[in-house]
């Protein structure tokens, strides 16, 4: 019993988490951050898949 319920409610918590996702998809970004890629220069971290070095070529980069 321990296990059949254990199964149950990490199902629903799968399902739960499935159905915010594609809700948030769903969700329209809010005004003024349609594009943020072309005035995005703050920052220096690397990882932000706005910085503008994920945009250049690879031939760019060296």
């Amino acid at each position: 019993m321990k296990y059949i319920l254990a199964i149950l409610f990490f199902g629903a918590m799968v399902g739960i988490y499935i159905f915010l996702y594609l809700m948030n998809k769903k969700t329209p970004l809010p005004e003024g951050c349609e594009d943020l890629k072309v005035d995005c220069s703050g920052c220096h971290d690397f990882g932000c898949t706005n910085h503008p070095a994920h945009h250049l070529k690879k031939e760019e980069l060296q």
